[in-house]
């Protein structure tokens, strides 16, 4: 071996004895870029995000429910509790809940939300089925198209409000509180 080939020789292995610290410094911005992805993929927004999810997921419920009647010639009603909601049907002269029904399925709200309607008493703690809250509100729809006008909340530990409203007519809206022009729309509603 000549002597220039074993001078390289030695100053390769001297120089792979670690990282740069550029290349150190990539490494940590990569990995700070992906965490901050993880974390907003995972966040969505909080409460907030989570209530605005649900009151659309009610809406679309509800209409499609409301066309089935119709449709069906159905008398068919939702009942609505602190923490969950189930939708029934008149057979003969007893509501019955609609069971084997994927769609229109009794439903829970997300950990953290709870309803509230007018002539509901709210018991956040009640999370289970076996306590006692009374026979929940009802809220009907009748083959005929008509049904019963409502304000519903949808809240959160953290100042979340989420407002459906809907009419005799079956016209359905939400909005958060948080919105501009929500006490507008409120007016609007005649509330």
């Amino acid at each position: 071996m000549s002597l220039i080939q074993s001078g390289v020789s030695q100053r390769r292995r001297r120089g792979v004895c670690g990282f740069t610290l550029i290349e150190l410094l990539v490494v940590l911005v990569i990995i700070g870029i992906i965490l901050g992805f993880a974390t907003l993929s995972v966040d969505r927004g909080g409460l907030d995000r989570i209530a605005e999810d649900e009151s659309r997921r009610i809406i679309a419920l509800i209409k499609l429910f409301r066309q089935e009647g119709i449709l069906k010639n159905r008398q068919l009603a939702l009942r609505v509790f602190p923490d969950r909601y189930e939708f029934l049907r008149l057979e003969g002269d007893q509501w019955q809940i609609i069971e084997g029904d994927e769609t229109f399925r009794t439903r829970k709200l997300p950990a953290g939300l709870y309803f509230e309607l007018e002539d509901m008493e709210v018991s956040r703690g009640a999370d289970s089925e076996d306590d006692e809250e009374g026979d929940g509100v009802m809220l009907f729809f009748l083959s005929s198209g008509e049904s019963t006008p409502f304000e519903m909340h949808i809240k959160g530990g953290d100042d979340t409000d989420y407002i459906l409203i809907g009419d005799a007519l079956g016209e359905l809206d939400a909005r958060n509180s948080k919105d501009k022009d929500f006490a507008e729309w409120l007016a609007g509603n005649d509330r």
